[in-house]
């Protein structure tokens, strides 16, 4: 007998007649990426599959870690909690700072900073005018990161986070001036740092240099790292932003891990082993439509990495094939009734740890408005906290492992993830992907397709295209210091003139010279950065060294949508 013949009886013995008959019976659902889920998963479903236990599930802390990475996952390593903040000038964002640490109970602040920083200006740069700290902290120097932490020791946090995904030499460079500024040696601090650079060409936009030359500042991070500090954590590569985009969290993760094969393929060509580097890298997980989904992709992309890392690069290490996860836990909140996203964030936070996640940080409601109050970003914090110390959701390690539905799931995304890898693989990898346009056609895709959804009350936002009421769109809780930017301009033209301008320029003129060479940029980039030379002024010198990337816009989908 057929295993669908052998489901279809199963059914018809077990079910009870009123469900059998129930007139919803037959309808199927899918998944925001596109799975349809059935009414009901039996055993026969895992039959269907192929599902071992053995080569699929096993014990958590063995291969291929489906079940989590350490065999007591949150007994004995609790995720961090980390809280997303950075605002105005460093010295209102560490007002901020010592706040979030009068909480208790957070492990690791991520620093937030300002578009000019993200994209390599200085505040009294043209290109800032408008835009000094009004998304993140203002940071054009070593003399910045001294007021952001003034009297918060480093080693005070469990780690500490900074994006950097343009800029990653520099971003390396201010936590390592800092930590010496502090009197730290690297060994007694964690630094964890985005560092993702290829996501930014199709899905946010804060990128300098072309493609290649930005790879191998990101790999230069990493390659430093391995050779210094390996208990670091020098890219985080992030399927987040891509599935913000509307790429879909599988394909989103697909994507990610395609990045980060072409970022260890960079670092065994300059000669590093697979078991040196792969420990170094995290990924940046998310999925915001599906609560199961959520839980399934991460089970699935720890799975895939493994097999990655071990049958691909012939890794040895257990260490180079545990997937370490980041994830910021959000559900699609809205400006209406935004205390709605309360729930949104918790939920989505639930599923998160439920999936095994390491590295978590949760969004604020009111985020959707403006720079968060400390009262949301408080409540983010504390969300974290309940659900790892109350009603025994952590007691046990992957609780939901086991289940038909979940196994099943899982079994569904990881062959989908691979599907989308592979094939990007085939087109000639990340960049190759990046350059043909396929990333963006993929993402523009998705977001129509999502948008089309809304519209027709397919997606549902609940307030907002269902159950809406007359509530008239709050205005946000806080809101930054008008004169944020003169006080910045301020500091900023105190520092040029009291550092030592000479030791500025010989160092600014070793990072040329490093960056024409191809030697790794991060011992001359932290020579400028203890000199005081400022984020704009390096980035300068490596823009005339590498140029600027100018981006192409595809606007007709690639033909597997059409």
């Amino acid at each position: 007998m057929s295993l669908d013949k052998k489901l279809e009886k199963w059914q018809q013995q077990k079910l009870p007649k009123w469900l059998k008959d129930h007139p919803e019976s037959k309808e199927r659902y899918k998944t925001d990426v596109g799975i349809e889920i059935e009414r009901l998963y039996t055993p026969c479903d895992l039959d269907r599959r192929n599902f071992d236990y053995e080569r699929d599930l096993g014990f958590p802390g063995e291969y291929p870690f489906t079940r989590g990475i350490t065999p007591t996952m949150y007994r004995s390593s609790p995720y961090l909690v980390s809280v997303y903040s950075g605002f105005g000038t460093p010295e209102q964002s560490n007002q901020r700072y010592k706040k979030i640490l009068d909480w208790g109970g957070v492990d690791e602040i991520a620093i937030a900073a300002d578009l000019p920083t993200q994209l390599g200006y200085d505040s009294d740069q043209v290109m800032s005018k408008g835009e000094v700290g009004r998304v993140g902290v203002a940071i054009d120097s070593l003399r910045d990161m001294e007021i952001l932490f003034e009297d918060i020791p480093l080693n005070k946090l469990k780690r500490v986070s900074l994006l950097g995904n343009s800029f990653g030499p520099i971003a390396l460079a201010l936590l390592i001036a800092l930590g010496r500024k502090q009197g730290l040696q690297t060994s007694e601090y964690l630094v964890n740092l985005q560092n993702d650079i290829l996501k930014e060409y199709v899905a946010r936009g804060t990128y300098i240099f072309p493609i290649r030359p930005s790879v191998r500042l990101a790999t230069d991070v990493v390659a430093y790292c391995a050779d210094h500090i390996p208990h670091w954590y020098p890219i985080n590569i992030c399927a987040n932003h891509i599935n913000a985009a509307g790429a879909g969290s599988t394909r989103a993760t697909a994507f990610a891990l395609a990045n980060g094969m072409c970022y260890l393929s960079h670092l065994l060509e300059k000669g590093y082993h697979i078991d040196a580097v792969a420990p170094l890298l995290t990924l940046f997980l998310d999925e915001r439509a599906d609560f199961f989904v959520s839980v399934c992709n991460f089970r699935a992309t720890r799975r895939i990495w493994a097999r990655l890392m071990k049958e691909t690069l012939k890794a040895e290490k257990p260490e180079s094939m545990a997937l370490k996860i980041y994830a910021y836990a959000h559900g699609g909140e809205t400006m209406l009734e935004p205390m709605n996203n309360t729930v949104r964030i918790t939920l989505a936070a639930l599923a998160y740890v439920l999936g095994g996640v390491q590295f978590l940080e949760n969004a604020s409601y009111d985020e959707v408005l403006g720079t968060p109050s400390e009262n949301a970003a408080k409540i983010a914090a504390r969300t974290q906290q309940i659900l790892m110390h109350e009603l025994g959701i952590t007691n046990t390690v992957d609780p939901l492992g086991g289940s038909y539905f979940i196994e099943s799931l899982t079994h569904q995304i990881e062959k989908e993830i691979l599907e989308e890898f592979e094939l990007v693989q085939e087109k000639g990898g990340a960049i190759a992907a990046i350059e043909s346009g396929y990333y963006t056609a993929c993402i523009s895709e998705g977001a129509s397709r999502r948008q089309r959804a809304f519209e027709n009350g397919e997606r549902v936002a609940v307030g907002v295209n269902r159950f809406r009421t007359d509530s008239e769109i709050p205005s946000g809780a806080f809101r930054i210091d008008p004169d944020t930017e003169t006080d910045q301009l301020r500091q900023l033209a105190k520092l040029k003139k009291e550092r030592n301008n000479a030791a500025v320029k010989e160092s600014l003129a070793l990072v040329r010279e490093v960056a024409q060479s191809g030697g790794n940029l991060v011992p001359p980039v932290l020579e400028a950065v203890t000199a005081y030379a400022t984020i704009g002024e390096i980035c300068g010198v490596l823009r005339e060294v590498f140029g600027e990337y100018q981006s192409t816009e595809y606007f007709q989908a690639s033909p597997e949508f059409s």
